[in-house]
């Protein structure tokens, strides 16, 4: 039985409103080689994504395959739990539909939300930065505590889910207890220097990657390079921590969270959010 949660997480969209509602394709032409498909679609004037795949038919569909089956029942298995406390609005569908001429068997329906990142630090204070900052680490201090890693941090999976932060894309979520030599299919940009050395996935690593969209969102500005050896160059060599005058005071964290040694970063999100509140006025 799962443990009592508030029901405002769960949706109870019927499938045929969904069905019968303006729906567009919306995947990249590369995850739909692999079978993958996200729609937009607006019911009675909500916007929401359904995310869903079909079948395999070669080894990379197969791995785009798992990691659905695995963000599938990561929400299945603990989206009751009342220890983590960052889903967003969201439904599961396990019965047949069609789309198109397709069809499908599984599905994941969450609520359209706007990044939470998309607002400037720019207009905020250091005070109200600082707490910006506070609501993106909690949700991995329970992950962490729960025996988890998301594995896949990037600025869009971050929500803001009515003043809280909503976490989305649990499809390499791996185990604290029994990590696993995944595919390596992480996003150059947010690679700890490790992972290009074949390091398996790791708090550490997911630190640095928090802390790549930390520098990011402070800079406003993205980091760029062009082929993988030039992001492998960028992270494991060049990377430089320089912030804007008035936000020199978050320099010193996210010097720790980015370190390119992996022993020498900071060991779990609970010291990221320590030294954050401690150092910050």
């Amino acid at each position: 039985m799962h443990p009592i949660k508030s029901r405002k997480s769960i949706l109870s969209v019927k499938l045929a409103d969904l069905l019968n509602s303006p729906i567009q394709l919306q995947t990249k032409a590369k995850s739909l080689s692999f079978g993958r498909y996200l729609f937009d679609i607006n019911i009675n004037g909500q916007r929401y994504w359904l995310k869903t795949q079909t079948h395999a038919a070669d080894l990379d569909s197969l791995h785009a395959q798992q990691g659905f089956e695995r963000e599938f029942n990561f929400y299945l298995d603990h989206a009751y739990d009342q220890s983590l406390d960052f889903f967003v609005s969201h439904q599961l569908i396990h019965e047949t539909f069609q789309i198109n001429q397709t069809l499908f068997q599984q599905a994941i329906l969450c609520r359209h939300y706007a990044g939470y990142f998309d607002r400037s630090p720019l207009t905020l204070s250091a005070h109200q930065i600082k707490q910006h900052l506070l609501g993106a680490i909690e949700p991995f201090i329970q992950l962490e505590q729960s025996g988890y890693i998301h594995a896949d941090l990037k600025q869009e999976h971050f929500l803001d889910n009515q003043g809280r932060v909503g976490v989305i894309d649990f499809e390499q979520v791996q185990s604290l207890m029994s990590p696993i030599q995944q595919p390596m299919n992480a996003t150059p940009r947010y690679m700890a220097p490790e992972l290009f050395h074949g390091q398996l996935k790791s708090v550490q690593s997911d630190i640095y990657a928090l802390g790549i969209i930390f520098l990011e969102w402070l800079t406003q500005k993205r980091l760029m390079a062009t082929t993988y050896q030039d992001w492998a160059y960028l992270h494991c060599q060049y990377l430089q921590v320089e912030l804007l005058s008035e936000f020199r005071c978050f320099e010193g964290v996210l010097q720790q969270m980015l370190r390119k040694h992996k022993s020498q970063r900071l060991p779990s999100f609970s010291a990221v959010k320590s030294l954050l509140m401690t150092e910050i006025e």
